[in-house]
C-alpha cells in the first residue's frame, strides 16, 4: 500500500496575512471594541450557562440570551451607521 504523501505545512508568513474584501467600506473593518467586548462577554455568559445542565437557571439564561441579543443588535446597528449595508 503506498503511503499518501503530506501536504507541506503552511508557512507561517502566509497564515498572518490579513485578505480585505474590497466590497466592504473601510469604515467597517474596525469593531467598536466596547461593542465588540460587549458581544463576547455575554456570548460567553450564554455559553457557560447553556453548558450547565447542572443548576440550570431559566431566569438568568434569559436574561443571558436577552443580553446577547441586544449586543448582537448594537454591533450591527453601529455597523449600519459606518455604511454596511
Amino acid at each position: 500500500m503506498d503511503a499518501i504523501p503530506c501536504r507541506p505545512s503552511l508557512s507561517s508568513d502566509l497564515i498572518d496575512q490579513t485578505l480585505i474584501d474590497p466590497e466592504v467600506p473601510d469604515a467597517c473593518l474596525v469593531f467598536d471594541t466596547v461593542l465588540a467586548r460587549r458581544l463576547a462577554s455575554a456570548k460567553a455568559l450564554l455559553d457557560r450557562l447553556e453548558r450547565d445542565t447542572d443548576s440550570r437557571d431559566l431566569s438568568a439564561l434569559a436574561a443571558a440570551r436577552i443580553e446577547f441579543a441586544q449586543a448582537s443588535r448594537a454591533v450591527a446597528d453601529n455597523l449600519l451607521s459606518r455604511g454596511l449595508g
